[in-house]
């Protein structure tokens, strides 16, 4: 350990953490994993390259955090609107909440689509794994659908894989578009949120609307797996920065 790491303060080794992750950001965007290196990062940051290996062993560590720390950006998001308004639990809602908030961020849209242009390498894990598998978007998704099953707002007349299959190619589709609508066709991003929305509406929640006691039992519910999943999330990233 180097004198500069024992003399730093948590709050700027966090600081300087986040400037890293910054600059990452932005040249996975600009130029796709493969291009980028840890000099360019370390020289935008205004660090030593050494100093970015203090954070992170690898550039493939560096990056599977940062697309760990946009995954979190997006729950948080989406949990902040269920706080403000309970009904955003509800299986159309929620769901048309990821797709807008993938729309807003280009880095966990190529995650969810498997971009390889923007994730290189990236795009597919060690194990073989689509890397949103890898981060647990899966484990999040059958939590939900549990969820939703028991507080009764999806129907329980097809099985719980249908109905996680069924959210993961819709919102996939939805994601990476079509191929033979024209580009010069306008769907704007609420539209096609809209039009995600009363899909998972009507192919999976019953017909009866909810009273509000359930919505609110199953938004805390909803609110528990989202916060569970984040700290998840967490916890990965404190032991892929301790190894």
């Amino acid at each position: 350990m180097t004198p500069d790491r024992l003399a730093a303060s948590p709050q700027t080794d966090n600081e300087r953490a986040e400037r890293i992750l910054a600059v990452a950001r932005e040249l996975l965007l600009a130029w796709g994993y493969k291009r980028v290196t840890v000099d360019e990062i370390a020289r935008r940051a205004r660090i030593g390259k050494g100093t970015v290996y203090l954070h992170w062993k690898t550039k493939q560590t560096l990056f599977t955090e940062l697309l760990r720390r946009e995954l979190r950006k997006t729950l948080g998001a989406v949990s902040a609107g269920i706080e403000q308004e309970p009904s955003a639990a509800l299986p159309s809602r929620l769901v048309r909440q990821v797709f807008l908030q993938q729309t807003r961020d280009p880095v966990t849209r190529a995650v969810h689509a498997g971009d390889g242009e923007v994730l290189g390498a990236l795009a597919i894990t060690a194990n073989g794994l689509p890397v949103i598998q890898e981060l647990g978007f899966y484990a999040l998704l059958a939590s939900l659908v549990d969820v939703w099953r028991a507080h009764g707002l999806v129907t329980v007349e097809a099985s719980a894989a249908d109905q996680i299959y069924t959210i993961d190619a819709v919102l996939t589709g939805f994601i990476t578009g079509g191929i033979v609508v024209p580009p010069s066709e306008d769907f704007p991003p609420d539209h096609r949120a809209d039009l995600l929305g009363h899909t998972i509406e009507a192919a999976l929640e019953p017909s009866a609307k909810p009273d509000e006691s359930t919505v609110r039992a199953a938004a805390q519910d909803v609110l528990a797996v989202l916060a569970a999943t984040r700290s998840a999330l967490a916890e990965n990233r404190s032991r892929s920065a301790s190894s």
